[in-house]
């Protein structure tokens, strides 16, 4: 019964952390300077202060890894769920496709570190979104999303407070949006719930073992 809860409840959370990916993350006075992530990653990458930190856009590559983390979840929830592994692949190709980076950079921009950034985590969002959807290791499908709600939900919570502090630098009154707020606790949420089902099921294997040793 608890296990079924988990199959309703964490396939709610990555769809809300979708719409918070979209949302506002920053809001300012200036409309233009009010973005969700995907904007905000791009006008961290243009920033001087990401472009001297070390390592080297960070801020940008923690605004676009929730987006990754999010659509190989969902495609995993939809196999685990639904049992649909065209429908999962599908939805991790949307999500490469979402994170590639202009057509210049197939053809004149292919120094750009920041296209560079993008093309390197299409690549892995792909690797790792057919590996977990289309490799039958128990192990592996029961791990990984625990991993991935966890990278993706302190990926956001550091990408929506770095680019808060950027955007307060240009000194225009300037608050945190909804949106991070909403991918944050979405993932963060989605992680404890991953957590505490592989507590549950380790421990329900626990008890069958030894029950049957009883036997």
């Amino acid at each position: 019964m608890r296990q079924l809860n988990f199959s309703k409840v964490i396939p709610y959370l990555l769809v809300l952390a979708v719409i918070g990916y979209l949302l506002p993350w920053v809001i300012t006075p200036a409309s233009s300077l009010s973005m969700g992530a995907y904007d905000l990653a791009e006008w961290t990458s243009l920033h001087p202060v990401v472009r001297q930190s070390l390592p080297f856009l960070w801020t940008t590559l923690a605004l676009r890894t929730p987006l990754a983390t999010v659509g190989i979840l969902l495609a995993t929830t939809v196999v685990s769920t639904l049992h649909r592994k065209v429908i999962a692949l599908l939805i991790v190709l949307i999500t490469a496709i979402a994170l590639l980076p202009p057509l210049e950079f197939f053809t004149a921009y292919r120094d750009d570190p920041n296209y560079q950034q993008q093309f390197i985590l299409v690549l892995m969002t792909l690797l790792i979104g057919i590996l977990i959807t289309t490799w039958r290791n128990k192990s592996l499908q029961q791990l990984l999303p625990m991993l991935l709600s966890l990278l993706g939900c302190l990926s956001a919570a550091i990408g929506l407070y770095q680019g808060y502090v950027l955007m307060q630098s240009f000194d225009l009154p300037t608050n945190m949006g909804y949106g991070g707020l909403i991918t944050v606790i979405s993932l963060g949420t989605a992680a404890i719930l991953y957590i505490t089902k592989q507590s549950s099921l380790a421990t329900l294997f626990a008890i069958r073992s030894h029950m049957n040793r009883a036997v």
